[in-house]
């Protein structure tokens, strides 16, 4: 059995004083050492996908660097100024997006290499928002799981994300009737909050889990939060807005 890293972090793009966060981010994925990690909210104007890759690999040393693939959000802006990014380290073989045809929304997938030559899908997405948007989710949701069983021949597969839905939402029954919650697996239950962190200065909405990772095929064997740490010297400094979430799933 080989084993995985996954982790998955909202950057809330250039918002929340984006130049004092980014130190955070880049020493927390540092340390953290995903294998593979989906970002979602990343500002294309700024390549903030690209400039956090070159810092964690400048900090990387002699560990594999990360390439990072982007995908960009359709609909008023072509370019963005919004897209998903997944940084991996792991040999990629194959990269896809899927357009929702709804509110912007977006995913995108990447067939990875193990080095036991186990093959894993790594899905990462984000669905729409706001709260009340149940229905929204829903549609999103059923095409990403539809999308899901148009390719074969993984080891396992995950699926990541800020799915904007709080535990209990429909949207989360239809993903947790294919597949488990890394968290819950390890946990008994989903964390109480990965949104907001004080960065987030304006928006009212409840807090509450929003972020996860979704497993089938692998054994997780754990899971946690993470970027989860404020500046040593500023308690209401965090990575992002949200919490990330990590996990590391056995592949055989």
């Amino acid at each position: 059995m080989t084993t995985i890293r996954v982790a998955t972090l909202n950057l809330f793009n250039k918002e929340g004083r984006w130049d004092e966060r980014q130190p955070l981010v880049v020493e927390q994925m540092t340390e953290l050492q995903p294998d593979v990690i989906g970002l979602q909210e990343v500002d294309l104007t700024i390549d903030q996908g690209m400039a956090l890759c070159r810092l964690v690999n400048a900090q990387a040393g002699e560990s594999p660097h990360y390439r990072v693939y982007h995908m960009a959000r359709p609909g008023r802006a072509a370019a963005g100024p919004w897209g998903l990014a997944v940084m991996s380290r792991l040999p990629v073989e194959a990269h896809e997006g899927l357009d929702y045809l709804s509110y912007e929304g977006i995913a995108q997938r990447l067939r990875l290499r193990l080095a036991g030559g186990e093959a894993v899908d790594f899905y990462n997405t984000h669905l729409h928002f706001p709260p009340e948007a149940t229905e929204e989710r829903v549609a999103q949701a059923k095409k990403l799981l539809a999308w899901t069983e148009t390719w074969s021949g993984a080891n396992a597969v995950c699926v990541a994300g800020d799915f904007n839905a709080y535990a209990g939402e429909p949207a989360l029954a239809l993903m947790k009737e294919r597949f488990a919650s890394a968290f819950e697996s390890v946990h008994g239950h989903e964390p109480e909050k990965t949104w907001p962190t004080p960065v987030n200065t304006f928006d009212p909405s409840p807090h509450g889990c929003l972020d996860y990772i979704f497993v089938a095929g692998g054994e997780v064997q754990d899971a946690s939060l993470a970027f989860d740490r404020p500046h040593a010297l500023d308690a209401d400094l965090f990575p992002s807005d949200h919490i990330g979430v990590t996990a590391l799933i056995g592949v055989s």
